[in-house]
């Protein structure tokens, strides 16, 4: 094999290397190792009764930040309330995916108009979970999924007294 290929294989296979390793680092550095096994399987998806996606959950353990948006596709509420959780979530109206300050602003949808909701941040997708344990039953890796809920509801609730202590 030419020498150049074998160097450049070499480099990418070090990249490679690198980037898994940083994966293992993040996971670690935030205290939720277990997530590094979940392999997307989606066996818990069809458990949750609200839509939510659990493995939206994990990918936010993995990431560290409860701010990314996961699939929830069954919570009902009023656009009043979905643009005050969350202006940019999005939500089914009439038929169309739009975030939540779209359809009050631009499609002037009525506040009290019952919404279904379709992306939401984990945080907040947390705060929707009522915690009857079906994701973690149908997890086939018995990972502990409601775990991490209520730490993204503790890490939400801490948040909100920070903000209206200053």
């Amino acid at each position: 094999m030419n020498r150049s290929l074998v160097r450049f294989n070499a480099a990418i296979m070090g990249a490679l290397v690198l980037f898994l390793l940083a994966i293992v680092a993040n996971a670690l550095a935030s205290r939720q190792p277990w997530v590094l096994f979940c392999y997307n399987c989606k066996a818990c998806n069809s458990s949750c009764i609200l839509g939510i996606d659990p493995q939206g959950f994990v990918d936010a353990a993995l990431a560290g930040d409860p701010r990314i948006y996961i699939y929830t596709t069954n919570v009902r509420l009023r656009l009043s309330k979905a643009a005050a959780i969350d202006p940019n979530m999005v939500i089914t109206v009439a038929g169309k995916k739009v975030a939540a300050h779209v359809a009050l602003n631009e499609l002037h949808v009525a506040p009290d108009t019952e919404v279904v909701t379709y992306r939401v941040q984990a945080r907040n997708a947390a705060r929707f979970c009522i915690q009857c344990g079906a994701c973690e039953r149908s997890c086939v890796l018995g990972l502990p999924l409601l775990r991490e809920i209520d730490q993204l509801r503790a890490r939400e609730a801490s948040e909100v007294k920070e903000s209206h202590a200053q």
